[in-house]
């Protein structure tokens, strides 16, 4: 929705949860700017953050007293008046004051230039550009986009990078190597800076190579610079797969006879969620008809390293899993705001009766809307809704949680908003406090726990306690 700030003209486009509108081109006005010196410059950037920290203590309070979206656009008022009317002070600068200043209290605050906002937009829509691989910080592998370039060409989570062909060279060079001879040059330099700036010199359609060590092996790889399409979701029972992936331009769903889940039962499925963005609820929904039409009734959901992403998106795969009893729609949340407001699932009933048990498993970096969802599965868990049968008992958690002493999922039970900056920029806030749709509970900072301790595993027997759970006759 928009929404117009009492001291400008300008239009906030506004957001829930990073569910990301469309950038809009927003008007300025006419308003001649005003002209400063470089000691006036330091000013406004000084009272600028003075004025942030002012409004900083009513952000924390805010979730709970419904105060913390009008200070919000407060703030973004400001930030919006101050790179209009001071010529020098780009909106960039007071962007990133004001995300440095507000990190103290809302660590969930954020910047974005006009450019990262765009490539956010698109991103949350699934559409990619690159090869699809995430960095750690000593410049390994720490992710693998599925149906990315380098996830088809075979590249793994957990592979080191090693060497790699320069843009505009023949030979292999060792990351190591190139980076001892540029930090010579400049201390500041890192191997991920140097890995990060090796992808970053090819273009879309450039041919990539690289080798990686895996355990005793160094594995060579070859793939295009390409925008992709990211698969969230996987599928798989004892007998078959459905994946979701690019094949001649066309991305669409694909039954395989493959499976590496042979040791499910006949009526179990799994399926892996990543996320809660792009095209994950059409994705999951393919997938629960294609668990219907494979006979089966119990089903295993991976949220595992699944940190969220779209209210849209949360609702439309909660209709698969929750029975509405033949209501138009049933609470999926509530979010505490100025006042209290209801997320109800999609008002087409998409619940799938043949699903009658459900067990999770997840782990410390499940958090938001996939706790958003378990939350509402243990609500609507019980006989009486006529749904499938899942209880916090039928939760499998891999994580224990040193602070706090027990296994648990993240525990992030607030909600974000994006504001549009005038610049084309936006800033990303913390505005509210979730609720499970019954027992009215909020995870922050406490997570969801089990009170079976057979259901807190290691990673590698995490699937074979959900298959316990749901077949108990083979404890």
């Amino acid at each position: 929705m928009q929404k117009k700030d009492e001291n400008t003209t300008l239009e906030i486009k506004k957001t829930e949860d990073n569910a990301i509108p469309p950038a809009d081109n927003v008007n300025a006005g006419d308003t001649e700017r005003k002209r400063v010196n470089r000691n006036a410059l330091i000013s406004i950037v000084i009272c600028a953050i003075i004025t942030a920290t002012f409004f900083l203590g009513f952000f924390v309070r805010g979730c709970t007293f419904g105060k913390k979206e009008f200070k919000a656009s407060e703030i973004i008022g400001i930030i919006n008046d101050t790179s209009i009317y001071y010529d020098g002070l780009s909106a960039d600068d007071v962007g990133r004051l004001f995300g440095d200043a507000l990190k103290g209290n809302d660590r969930y605050a954020r910047y974005y230039s006009p450019a990262e906002y765009g490539k956010m937009l698109s991103e949350s829509a699934g559409n990619y550009s690159g090869v699809g691989i995430g960095l750690t910080a000593d410049g390994g592998i720490g992710k693998v986009y599925n149906n990315s370039p380098a996830y088809r060409a075979g590249v793994k989570e957990g592979d080191f990078l090693a060497e790699g062909v320069f843009k505009g060279e023949t030979e292999f060079t060792s990351f190591d190597v190139k980076t001892e001879e540029l930090c010579a040059e400049d201390p500041t330099v890192t191997r991920l800076k140097v890995i990060s700036a090796f992808f970053g010199a090819f273009s879309v359609g450039d041919a990539i190579r690289i080798k990686v060590v895996r355990g005793e092996d160094e594995l060579e790889f070859t793939f295009n610079i390409e925008n992709y399409i990211v698969s969230y979701v996987e599928y798989y029972d004892n007998g078959g797969a459905l994946l979701f992936s690019t094949e001649n331009g066309e991305f669409k769903g694909r039954a395989t006879a493959e499976t590496n889940m042979a040791e499910l039962p006949d009526d179990t499925a799994y399926i892996k969620l990543y996320e809660f963005e792009g095209g994950a609820a059409e994705q999951f929904g393919a997938a629960m008809d294609y668990l219907e039409s494979r006979g089966k009734s119990k089903l295993i959901l991976d949220l595992r390293d699944n940190g969220g992403g779209s209210v849209k998106v949360l609702l439309e795969i909660a209709s698969h899993l929750i029975n509405d009893n033949d209501k138009t729609s049933i609470k999926v949340m509530d979010v505490q705001e100025k006042t209290v407001k209801t997320h109800f699932s999609t008002s087409k009933n998409n619940f799938h009766a043949c699903l009658k048990e459900i067990s999770v498993i997840a782990d410390s970096n499940t958090a938001s809307a996939s706790e958003c969802l378990i939350g509402a599965l243990i609500d609507y868990g019980g006989a009486n809704f006529g749904g499938a049968l899942f209880s916090s008992n039928m939760l499998v958690l891999t994580d224990f949680i040193e602070s706090r002493g027990y296994y648990s999922t993240y525990g992030k039970g607030i909600m974000q908003t994006t504001y549009q900056l005038a610049s084309g920029g936006a800033f990303t806030l913390t505005t509210a406090e979730i609720f499970w749709p019954r027992t009215r509970v909020c995870v922050q900072d406490v997570g969801i726990k089990t009170n079976n301790p057979k259901n807190q595993v290691d990673d590698e027997f995490a699937t074979a306690r959900a298959v316990e759970i749901l077949h108990p006759a083979t404890n």
